[in-house]
C-alpha cells in the first residue's frame, strides 16, 4: 500500500488520470487514488483468502458466475445441434463458452468457489440436454474441476501473477500471463484425453456390459495377450479418435486460455476494491 514518507509521482495527464493504470510501481485506481505495488501482492494467498468483506463480494460473484455459466451452457447446448463430433454414438461435448466463463471466475473467485462451480455447471448443461448422459458429464464435471485448480496453480502460484496488480514491468507482465499456456496445454490434454476415449469406448451402444468390463481390463492389463477381433478393431479404430479428440482439445483449451489471459487483468480492478 502507499507510504506516506515517499514521493509519488505528479499525475498531469487528464485522460490518464481517468483510468485505472500504472506508472512502475506505482498504481492509480480510475479515480486517482495510489498505492504501491509491492513483492507481497504477487503472492498466491491473496487469490484463496477470504475474510468478511471480499467473502461477501465473492459470494455474489459466485452467483453472478454461475448465472452466466448456466446461460451459457444452455447456448452451448443450442450450438451442439449445428455442430457435433458424433464418434461411435456418443455425442463429444463442443463446448467452449461455458469454461470460459469457469476460467474467468478464477481471477475473481479464486480457486474454491471456482471449482464448485466448474463441478456443478456440466450437470446443469445435462439437465438442459439430456443427449450426454451421465458418463460425459461425470467426466466434465470432474475435468472441470481440476482444470480450475491446475490453471490457479500455473497462472497464480508458478508464475505468481498477483490478484490485484499487474506486474509494473510490461514486459514480465506479458511473459507471466502468456508462458503459462504452453504448460496448460499439454496438462489438459493428458488429463482430458484418455478419459475422453475411454467415455465414447463404453458408451458406445454396441457394447454389451461385460464385454466392456473385459476391454477395461485388458486396457489396463496392456502387457497380456490380447485376442484378435473386437480388441484389434478397438486399437485401430480409436488411434484416429484420439488425434481428433487432441485436435479438437487443444483448440477448445487454447481459446480458453487465451481469452482468459486477455480479460483478467480486467478482473484484478474489482478484486483491488474488496481485497
Amino acid at each position: 500500500m502507499s507510504d506516506n514518507k515517499h514521493s509519488v509521482p505528479d499525475h498531469l495527464d487528464e485522460k490518464e488520470n481517468k483510468k485505472d493504470h500504472y506508472h512502475n510501481e506505482h498504481h492509480y485506481d480510475n479515480k486517482g487514488n495510489h498505492d504501491d505495488i509491492i513483492d507481497d501482492d504477487f503472492n498466491f494467498k491473496y487469490s484463496i483468502y477470504i475474510n468478511k468483506k471480499n467473502l461477501l463480494y465473492r459470494l455474489a460473484a459466485a452467483g453472478v458466475f454461475l448465472a452466466l455459466a448456466s446461460i451459457c451452457t444452455f447456448f452451448d447446448s443450442m450450438l451442439e445441434r449445428i455442430f457435433t463430433l458424433p464418434l461411435d454414438g456418443v455425442i463429444l461435448s463442443v463446448r467452449y463458452l461455458d469454461i470460459f466463463v469457469i476460467t474467468l471466475s478464477i481471477g475473481v473467485l479464486g480457486p474454491v468457489f471456482s471449482s464448485l462451480i466448474a463441478f456443478i455447471v456440466p450437470w446443469i448443461h445435462l439437465l438442459m440436454d439430456a443427449e450426454h448422459g451421465p458418463l460425459p458429464s461425470l467426466i466434465d464435471s470432474l475435468g472441470y474441476f481440476a482444470i480450475i485448480w491446475i490453471l490457479w496453480l500455473l497462472y497464480y502460484v508458478i508464475f505468481k501473477n498477483s490478484y490485484i496488480h499487474k506486474d509494473p514491468s510490461k514486459k514480465k507482465d506479458l511473459i507471466k500471463r502468456w508462458v503459462p499456456i504452453a504448460i496448460f496445454i499439454p496438462i489438459t490434454l493428458i488429463l482430458y484425453v484418455p478419459l475422453t476415449i475411454l467415455m465414447i469406448y463404453i458408451s458406445n451402444p454396441d457394447h454389451e456390459v461385460e464385454e466392456v468390463k473385459n476391454q477395461i481390463l485388458k486396457i489396463v492389463n496392456y502387457h497380456e495377450t490380447h485376442e484378435h477381433g473386437h480388441w484389434t478393431d478397438f486399437k485401430e479404430k480409436y488411434v484416429v479418435y484420439t488425434f481428433i479428440v487432441i485436435g479438437f482439445e487443444t483448440l477448445r483449451f487454447t481459446v480458453c486460455y487465451s481469452l482468459f489471459a486477455v480479460i483478467e487483468p480486467q478482473m484484478k480492478k474489482l478484486n483491488h476494491i474488496y481485497k
